[in-house]
């Protein structure tokens, strides 16, 4: 096989590689304006609208690095790394967790994601590395991006504590109330409990 040849394969793979983060992107700016909406905390909302911004930024530097090797920008969404619970127990779930419980829950979620794409942005930098060349050329955006995603993750993990602390006497009202005698029901119902992004 000639060195050509063998250097137009290498930047296809390469473009798929690049292009696989940009399917994650486009489907993490997707979950992220939902997040957006359900949000009740104040920093987090903020936190969350801010994220927005740098992924907004970091898909135009994929569709760049991809269209500067000769490939083509997808527009595809990539499988986001959710949990995926049996049936029986998201039912239970729905059925017996809080507004606000779901809301730390979804902020678990959010931290599951995002390190998520700090790997995968480390994995296609090493692997640029590797190959060297004008390969070399890509590392530099996607260590930007790969450094706001672990951004978020380490605020995640700061202020998960403060999330914690604010919501908390609310589910703890809701478990008084529904302790009470005068109610026999779960505080939530299934019907309007939010159930999580379980897949994208």
């Amino acid at each position: 096989m000639s060195k050509i040849n063998l250097t137009q394969i290498m930047m296809q793979k390469f473009a798929l590689e690049l292009n696989s983060l940009l399917a994650m992107e486009n489907a993490g700016i997707e979950r992220l304006q939902s997040r957006v909406q359900e949000v009740s905390l104040t920093d987090a909302k903020q936190r969350i609208q801010h994220h927005i911004a740098e992924s907004l930024v970091h898909q135009e530097r994929l569709q760049q690095l991809v269209s500067s090797i000769g490939g083509t920008p997808t527009q595809d969404k990539i499988g986001l790394p959710l949990p995926s619970y049996p049936k029986p127990m998201l039912d239970m779930m729905n059925m017996l967790m809080t507004k606000e419980e779901w809301e730390l829950k979804n902020a678990e979620f959010d931290m599951i994601v995002e390190n998520a794409e700090v790997t995968c942005y480390l994995m296609v930098i090493q692997k640029a590395q590797m190959a060297g060349g004008e390969f070399l050329n890509t590392i530099e955006p996607l260590s930007l991006n790969m450094k706001d995603e672990q951004s978020m993750v380490d605020w995640i993990r700061t202020n998960s504590p403060a999330m914690l602390a604010q919501l908390w006497p609310k589910i703890q009202s809701a478990m008084d109330a529904s302790s009470s005698p005068s109610l026999s029901s779960p505080s939530q119902s299934p019907e309007s409990s939010p159930s999580p992004t379980l897949s994208q």
